[in-house]
């Protein structure tokens, strides 16, 4: 590549990278503002918004999503690791199907996912429910876990389970305590993602939990359509932090996997 090539390229990507982060630093920089409403620039810098994310309603708003990421990416992990190992080791009918499930899962449409689902958990009394929240964010997570599973189980060497087998270890014991310690990154990858969309979340909680219990995304979207305070803003900066954490987190496991010779989740 030429100097020229080099210095339109650098340049493409800087104006492509200002152009996607800009009105995260515009969220960001908000949120400090001392006005009462949301105004760019902010005429001075306060945490009062910070502040105002201590009441109690916006608390419960945080219990609420760390509950229910937390549990879907456990039961995300729980079901999406055996169902990752049924797919590398296993020929059986549908599979094919299994697989089109699993994809169509995270493009489906937010606003059909969330109407089937309502209708579905509706007549068995899952709605209103932290419950049916869990389950139905659930049904997103596992395709996560399983497609970052797979992705590494199709490059591991089966020869290092099958060394702890010879040595008299059950199946079942090669696989929790050989093959399972060496792929655990990639399954960590799956659950950060499966906790993430379930604390980004919104047509799905606003059609199960209706106005009982309220999300973090919920109640930003209340906010947005009756006050336009800067709280709305500090709440959304704390998700990019909470985002940008799980980032770090994800490229920490991705060295790990480089470092042990797996490819990367």
């Amino acid at each position: 590549m030429s100097p020229a090539e080099r210095r339109v390229l650098t340049i493409s990507t800087t104006l492509v990278m200002i152009y996607l982060l800009f009105p995260v630093v515009v969220v960001v920089v908000i949120s400090f503002s001392s006005s009462k409403f949301l105004t760019f620039p902010p005429p001075g810098l306060s945490l009062q918004w910070y502040q105002a994310l201590l009441d109690g309603d916006w608390l419960q708003s945080y219990r609420i999503t760390f509950q229910v990421g937390i549990l879907t990416a456990v039961l995300s992990t729980l079901a999406g690791v055996p169902a990752a190992f049924a797919l590398a080791r296993h020929r059986f009918a549908f599979r094919g199907a299994f697989e089109a499930l699993l994809i169509a899962a995270l493009i489906t449409p937010p606003i059909i996912k969330a109407i089937s689902l309502y209708l579905f958990f509706a007549p068995i009394g899952l709605t209103n429910s932290v419950t049916g929240l869990v389950l139905s964010h659930t049904v997103t997570g596992i395709p996560y876990v399983v497609l970052n599973l797979l992705a590494s189980l199709k490059s591991y060497d089966q020869d290092i389970e099958l060394a702890a087998r010879i040595h008299g270890a059950s199946p079942l014991r090669a696989v929790t305590t050989v093959t399972l310690p060496i792929l655990a990154p990639s399954v960590i990858v799956g659950a950060i993602f499966a906790f993430l969309q379930s604390a980004q979340e919104l047509l799905v909680a606003m059609f199960l939990l209706g106005t009982t219990e309220k999300p973090l995304a919920v109640r930003l979207w209340e906010g947005v359509r009756i006050s336009l305070q800067p709280t709305i803003a500090a709440a959304s900066t704390t998700l990019v932090v909470m985002a940008l954490v799980a980032l770090g987190l994800i490229l920490l496991v991705n060295r790990r996997n480089r470092r042990a010779g797996m490819s990367p989740a």
